[in-house]
């Protein structure tokens, strides 16, 4: 008896042991080996593609989140090859040791010969919120339109990431894409609700798996690829090309063929000439909504809608195995726990949602939430 107590007592606590020395996702850091290589062994070609990536991020008092992303960020450069790289960061108006954070990562870019613009104490005038943030973005995106040469944006909010969840990222569909995006999470689940829209342009849940038409709702299940109408959570990459003047585009990257779908009247770019093709749009900037439209929406909403609307770049999507979240527990929540092996099997074939991924979070009055018809705005309460 007292043998058979000692096994299983035993027995638990190896399991108890594996458990927790299998925390990471298989799936979720497939890039784990190269990028350790990369870091044991940087070499300023880098391990990936070849392809040349315009990094991009904005930070206000992120102490607390900033030590994290640095050390993971450099494990993204190393991989990528320190002459593929430009990093284009805009600080404003810290009151924490963010800055400080800063010139020690710029001196480190330096060691390691990157490309590089850090501008600390940003005197960008404050206007309403949406036109300042729009400001701001375009004031990191500067260095690309002024000398362009970079392939691909990635652009990075003040979260808690992985270096092997940049490679993913970038990686989705073999590279495959106009606009991707990653997921971010918050105390309720998926975070920022407000910008994030599935291919018909509904809202979404913020409980797995998070989108409710069938197409979406299978892919996200698969962890594949899935196609969405806009997104902007936590970190995101988009073609650099819409950015960049007539000069310093590469011929055939964007189209030479007519829009499919004219652009509405609302639209600040209208009217365009009916033959008008995407090659010969202007660059796009991040933007606050046009005189005429109808609908309150974010700059990082405009975005990928412009991309399509404008530029007709419809491969837009999410990627499932990219996790961010804002604060650190959070992030342990969703990326690790919610994610280990055991937790997630549990998840995807036992509780499989208790259906309360049929439901959603309205804030505000339930009667006044606008569903997207097929128009020029998006939902918002």
């Amino acid at each position: 008896m007292y043998v058979a107590f000692y096994i299983s007592y035993l027995s638990m606590v190896f399991f108890g042991i594996y458990l927790t020395r299998t925390y990471e996702n298989v799936d979720d850091f497939r890039w784990k080996g190269v990028i350790n290589e990369a870091n044991i062994h940087p070499r300023p070609e880098g391990y990936g593609n070849g392809e040349k990536i315009f990094i991009a991020a904005m930070f206000r008092n992120n102490a607390a989140v900033f030590p994290y992303w640095w050390r993971q960020m450099i494990r993204y450069i190393n991989y990528a090859g320190a002459d593929n790289v430009f990093v284009s960061i805009v600080e404003s108006n810290s009151e924490d040791d963010t800055v400080g954070m800063l010139r020690d990562f710029d001196l480190e870019l330096a060691a390691m010969n990157v490309s590089r613009r850090i501008i600390i104490g940003d005197q960008t005038p404050k206007k309403d919120r949406i036109s300042f943030l729009s400001s701001l973005r375009n004031r990191v995106m500067d260095p690309l339109v002024e000398m362009g040469g970079y392939d691909r944006v990635l652009f990075s909010n003040d979260v808690f990431i992985e270096a092997e969840a940049m490679v993913e990222l970038m990686e989705t569909r073999g590279g495959d894409w106009d606009f991707v995006c990653g997921l971010d999470f918050g105390p309720w689940g998926l975070y920022d609700q407000w910008v994030i829209r599935d291919r018909l342009g509904n809202t979404l849940s913020t409980n797995w798996p998070y989108i409710f038409e069938h197409q979406g709702l299978n892919a996200m299940i698969r962890e594949e690829a899935v196609p969405v109408f806009s997104c902007w959570n936590g970190i995101v990459a988009f073609k650099a090309e819409p950015f960049l003047p007539h000069n310093l585009r590469t011929p055939g990257r964007l189209s030479t063929s007519p829009l499919s779908h004219p652009l509405p009247p609302t639209h600040p770019a209208y009217p365009l000439p009916a033959n008008f093709t995407p090659a010969e749009s202007a660059p796009v900037q991040f933007r606050p909504n046009g005189k005429n439209e109808p609908c309150y929406t974010s700059e990082s909403f405009n975005l990928p809608y412009d991309f399509q609307r404008q530029y007709d770049m419809q491969k837009i999507y999410v990627s499932p195995r990219v996790i961010t979240a804002y604060d650190y527990d959070y992030y342990v929540w969703f990326k690790f726990v919610l994610r280990h092996w055991a937790v997630k099997w549990f998840i995807e074939n036992i509780e499989n949602g208790y259906n309360y991924q049929a439901t959603k979070l309205v804030q505000g009055n339930l009667e006044n939430l606008w569903k997207w018809d097929g128009g020029d705005c998006h939902p918002f309460w």
